[in-house]
């Protein structure tokens, strides 16, 4: 008889591993990722931080929470960091949900939200969605007496899609007081301007909403795993009590707050990144794909009479012939689309260029 886990197995996703055949340098798009290096000020507070590898950051990550709070127009008080976003939905499920418990998300939510349901025994509801975009109605309706939480990547991941801030407000103001609405910026600063700030001026008037970001995605640090969320006062000391001591280390921290120096560089890779985002979907829909308006670095596509066998016949096309890893969307209800995150010009017309190839070979 084998030891019994408390936790469902959930499927690992499968990604190629195997030799380029070609011999080409492989172009891994399949992670959200961006594709700028860090900055030099990013870099040297690596250095100088590793250099005092023998001590550990600060538990509570003060100078990052301070960087944080002055570049938001934020309390500091009310910010707590983690090892990713990813640490702190974990923390955040295990502060408010328990088996019996109801956490309620999207259609096609955030994977890290079924995960984290899982992980707490606690169980997942599905609301529908209206064109691949979250629908707040169908949340709203969705609630019963056993919902503890209301997970929305707005952005979403892996859509793309975003509701519109009047209906965030209103999903805000209708959900029920004792329901704990967790809004995940990640990819925030890739929508319009002023968005975020819009998104934390919520937790002022509602003091069930947690809004949780990255330094991953328009920052480029997601191999430093830096995260914050912002909440009201009177959730911080329950958030710390479910968060590790000194989980975002040294490096991290001071990766970070170079990071948030140099916010002019930061806008002006967001800015490459929108741009180019225009400009392949507007290529990729002359190939007669249908491309999924995104609002965030990374694109979700399928040929509009396609299926899942030449979606993932495509996958394999990209690799053996462009040397290009895109993400398999397995999704229920996704399978016909893959996605890829946006790369530098240059890789992204050689994106296009293999997929035209396919496209007229499949036909």
């Amino acid at each position: 008889m084998r030891p019994q886990p408390y936790l469902e197995p959930m499927p690992l996703r499968g990604r190629i591993s195997r030799a380029q055949p070609l011999g080409l340098p492989i172009v891994n798009v399949g992670f959200n990722e961006l594709p700028y290096p860090p900055l030099p000020s990013v870099l040297t507070a690596l250095h100088n931080t590793t250099a005092q590898a023998q001590s550990y950051g600060s538990p509570h990550c003060d100078a990052l929470r301070d960087a944080l709070a002055a570049q938001n127009g934020l309390d500091a008080e009310q910010i707590v960091c983690g090892n990713g976003s990813e640490e702190l939905l974990d923390v955040i499920a295990r502060c408010f949900a328990r088996p019996g418990d109801a956490i309620l998300i999207s259609q096609f939510g955030y994977i890290q939200f079924a995960l984290t349901a899982n992980r707490v025994g606690a169980t997942l509801i599905k609301a529908p969605e209206a064109a691949f975009t979250t629908d707040v109605d169908a949340l709203l309706g969705a609630v019963t007496d056993q919902t503890r939480l209301v997970f929305l990547a707005n952005p979403n991941n892996p859509t793309g899609t975003m509701v519109p801030l009047e209906a965030l407000r209103r999903l805000a103001r209708d959900l029920r007081p004792d329901i704990v609405l967790v809004l995940d910026l990640a990819y925030g600063e890739f929508a319009e301007a002023g968005y975020c700030d819009a998104v934390h001026k919520l937790v002022a008037t509602h003091e069930n909403v947690i809004v949780t970001r990255t330094f991953s995605k328009a920052y480029g640090l997601a191999g430093l795993r830096v995260g914050w969320c912002h909440a009201a006062p009177w959730m911080i000391p329950v958030i710390y009590a479910a968060r590790g001591m000194g989980t975002v280390n040294a490096a991290a921290q001071a990766g970070a707050v170079a990071a948030l120096g140099e916010q002019a560089g930061i806008d002006k890779q967001v800015a490459e990144i929108k741009s180019e985002r225009a400009r392949i979907a507007g290529a990729l829909g002359q190939l007669g794909l249908e491309v999924i308006p995104s609002h965030t670095n990374f694109m979700m596509a399928r040929f509009r009479d396609g299926s899942a066998d030449l979606t993932e016949k495509l996958v394999e096309h990209l690799f053996d012939q462009g040397g290009f890893i895109v993400n398999r969307t397995r999704e229920p209800g996704l399978e016909d689309f893959f996605r890829f995150s946006l790369h530098l010009p240059d890789n992204n017309d050689r994106l296009v260029a293999c997929i035209r190839r396919f496209a007229a070979e499949a036909r």
